[in-house]
């Protein structure tokens, strides 16, 4: 009893009170989503202010993304023609944006690298890898390897994915039972 007595109903209201609210995974999506736009947005103003086209932002988007991709592969991720491709080089080398060299083993290969003007430490990407690194460095390493986890399954789907399935509807439709609100 002398606990009982000792026991401040108006501190556990007010700490009651402080606690935020359980966060639901549409709030969660709906802030991605808001990300994604606020992250296209700067990427094009980004474009802007380098003089780059989308094709040949996303080009320098890929060469961050890969490990020294070859033309083929570059021209494969954008959807484009080897002629195509071509043209987007020759614009970025031009910059110095990119350089083209040959394969060690396979002089036929050619491989694109970042060039003496590669816009390495500007963008938006800057600024969710500096949260990203933040929000990481408070996770232990089983959820570190997790999320990764679960961001590289997410990234595998939505490559194979067609758009406008049947499929789509039903993997976005919360089931009787599940967590979503």
């Amino acid at each position: 009893m002398m606990y009982l007595g000792k026991l401040n109903i108006n501190k556990a209201r007010e700490l009651i009170m402080e606690c935020p609210a359980v966060l639901t995974t549409s709030e969660l999506f709906r802030e991605l989503l808001r990300l994604t736009r606020s992250y296209a947005l700067c990427e094009a103003r980004l474009r802007h202010r380098l003089g780059l086209n989308d094709t040949d932002l996303r080009a320098v988007n890929l060469l961050r993304s890969m490990q020294t991709p070859s033309s083929g592969q570059l021209a494969r991720e954008l959807g484009v023609s080897s002629a195509g491709i071509t043209s987007v080089l020759d614009r970025l080398e031009a910059r110095g944006v990119v350089e083209r060299r040959h394969h060690a083993s396979d002089r036929r290969r050619t491989l694109v690298v970042p060039g003496p003007n590669f816009p390495v430490s500007t963008g938006p990407g800057q600024v969710l890898l500096r949260h990203l690194h933040t929000f990481s460095a408070q996770l232990d390493e089983p959820d570190r390897v997790r999320l990764r986890a679960e961001l590289e399954a997410s990234r595998r789907e939505l490559d194979q994915r067609e758009t406008g399935s049947s499929e789509e509807h039903q993997a976005t439709t919360p089931q009787p039972g599940s967590r979503e609100s």
